[in-house]
């Protein structure tokens, strides 16, 4: 298969979904890109301490990563809707916990407890999407075609998540300084009404997409191309059957997103100390959210790029570890952010590398677990780096070594692993 351009893949990607999926499905995960750095910012405004916020958000990603591959399954069972809905209403309620908690000068351990129901509810909306992907992916009738709209989809999904983390700190960041900790906390209310509402009304309008219908046979136009790449799935690369989970050959595609994590979960709460420090925590949100920008543009074109996971792993390693330690001297403004430009777009060659190695081992339908499981791996990997940040943030210039770290495990990855994981995609495709 060729190398295709991005505007190639995105109207392969418009054709298969329409462009209302590519809005909702960005909307449908801007709320879990704003509430972390949003719930860090604001109990940090609040004046409650830098710790407690690290630990906040901390709680968060606890609360997300336990309830993650529950979620996933429940997706694979009863389809997307019923879970969104659910899910969007218990973040609300956490939300309203977090905001009467402060205003209340309740305890911290109150807010902690507000934040993991936020994070308990998180509906994995970008895990839906991608899930999304797949499931359109496997009904075209011609397999190059389907390929084409998997690897577009994944891009274009690992490009949606960094515009998010572009869109959501900015939001955040100019809510907090605007309207204070309550104003904040009314906008992410709003955020995940209408971001979830719209996905839910796309789903709709796609019955039986996911859930219990893509269990059944399929029949009719395009059976033959979903049931040979479903043949194509449950197979390794050396051709042999596979009737499960393919747990060992994840653990590495896991942990590469669990040191993603550790990048942003670090780099957030970094940046809020030094911003903090410095008297200018309205630049938090801003500098943060410019890591999405080369992420998102590395995850579209990534997928073009005509080199394997191994030597992208690797590449995007580099970039993260030599970035953040480039960090750790404490550059100006101007600087810092050209630095987190280039960690982005290490990010963002990590991520849809890491996640179109995932999808490629869903068996039995259950792409939509896996892809809540790599999304629990990130979540788990921004939860420990907070809380190791938060404490460690006072030192300003030790906050940015977890990240160092991260990236390091990046390339040992990518050298010493990841080239057994061509995986069955490739391996199959005409």
């Amino acid at each position: 298969m060729s190398a295709q351009g991005p505007a190639t893949g995105l109207r392969t990607l418009v054709a298969a979904a329409g462009a209302f999926f590519l809005v909702a499905g960005f909307l449908g995960r801007l709320p879990a890109a704003m509430n972390q750095l949003g719930l860090l910012l604001i109990v940090s405004a609040s004046g409650r301490g830098l710790a407690l916020a690290g630990t906040t958000v901390a709680a968060v990603g606890l609360g997300t990563a336990l309830s993650a591959p529950v979620i996933g399954r429940l997706v694979d069972r009863y389809g997307p809707v019923a879970v969104l809905a659910g899910g969007a209403a218990g973040q609300v309620a956490g939300l309203a916990g977090v905001l009467t908690a402060l205003d209340r000068s309740l305890p911290g351990t109150v807010v902690l407890a507000c934040a993991a129901l936020v994070g308990l509810a998180n509906p994995q909306a970008g895990s839906i999407t991608r899930a999304t992907w797949s499931a359109l992916s496997r009904r075209e009738e011609d397999p190059s075609h389907c390929l084409r709209t998997i690897r577009a989809g994944l891009g274009v999904e690992s490009a949606a998540d960094e515009v998010s983390f572009v869109v959501g700190p900015v939001s955040v960041g100019v809510l907090v300084t605007l309207l204070g900790a309550q104003g904040a906390t009314a906008g992410l209310i709003v955020s995940t009404v209408v971001g979830e509402g719209l996905l839910i009304a796309w789903l709709l309008s796609r019955p039986g997409l996911l859930g219990p219908a893509r269990r059944t046979p399929a029949t009719g136009p395009g059976a033959g191309a979903a049931d040979a790449r479903g043949a194509a799935g449950t197979r390794g690369a050396a051709g042999t059957a596979r009737t499960g989970t393919p747990w060992r050959s994840l653990a590495p595609v896991l942990a590469a997103i669990t040191a993603v994590g550790v990048v942003f979960g670090t780099t957030q709460t970094a940046l809020t100390a030094v911003h903090t420090a410095h008297g200018t925590p309205g630049l938090t949100g801003p500098v943060y959210g410019s890591m999405g920008l080369t992420s998102a543009l590395a995850g579209v074109l990534t997928p073009s790029w005509p080199r394997g996971p191994a030597t992208k792993m690797v590449v995007g390693g580099l970039l993260v570890a030599l970035g953040s330690a480039a960090l750790m001297t404490l550059p100006g403004t101007a600087v810092t952010v050209g630095v987190i430009l280039l960690m982005g777009a290490g990010v963002g060659t990590t991520l849809v590398t890491a996640y179109t190695l995932l999808e490629a081992q869903a068996v039995g339908g259950r792409v939509t677990s896996l892809m809540t499981l790599g999304a629990t791996a990130n979540i788990l990997g921004v939860s420990a780096s907070s809380v190791v940040t938060g404490l460690i943030g006072h030192n300003l210039h030790l906050g940015y070594a977890p990240a160092v770290l991260a990236g390091s495990v990046l390339v040992v990855l990518g050298v010493r692993v990841v080239p057994a994981q061509h995986g069955p995609r490739t391996s199959a495709a005409p």
